[in-house]
């Protein structure tokens, strides 16, 4: 069973900064500030951005809405690499979206340490942690490159060291 508890605290935060929005809307506070470029009379384009932006900025503030670049996004899908994810707007799978999804993570051991198993649970530099389901050819240890690569099914591929690759799943 696939264990959620880093994408599921990622989650609880971009819903509760108000990120999470149906794919085709734009939230209100937003379209009321592009509503006003329609505006030809100065005073009163002006009279509505100020408006508008005020109650953005005031959104904002709260927390109910907040902007994500783009590079937020990817570096976030990075760091849930090897989690299964639910179909979200933002990490939809239209063309950009597949352009920024890792097929493969270069990262470098952080920890590791055997399991009762004989297989090994490892760390990884950015605090992603990995359970090997087959035995390694020899114990990981920090600062050994290691390169995870998606493999057919949902199922992935850890390899240490260069050395041929063993089915493993991400656990934290």
């Amino acid at each position: 069973m696939k264990q959620f508890i880093g994408p599921a605290a990622a989650l609880a935060v971009l819903m509760t900064t108000g990120v999470v929005a149906a794919e085709t809307s734009i939230p209100p506070v937003v379209g009321d500030v592009m509503k006003c470029r329609a505006e030809t009379d100065d005073a009163k384009r002006l009279a509505c951005y100020d408006k508008a932006t005020g109650v953005l900025a005031s959104a904002t503030d709260k927390g109910d809405i907040a902007v994500v670049s783009r590079e937020d996004v990817r570096k976030t899908r990075r760091s849930l690499f090897g989690f299964t994810l639910p179909k979200l707007p933002f990490f939809s799978d239209d063309d950009s979206a597949k352009e920024e999804q890792p097929d493969e993570v270069e990262t470098t051991v952080k920890s590791a340490r055997q399991n009762r198993d004989g297989n090994y649970t490892v760390t990884v530099a950015d605090d992603a942690v990995w359970r090997t389901t087959e035995p390694l050819r020899k114990m990981p240890k920090a600062g050994d490159k290691v390169k995870i690569k998606k493999a057919a099914m949902g199922s992935y591929f850890f390899s240490v060291g260069g050395l041929r690759g063993v089915r493993a799943m991400r656990v934290g």
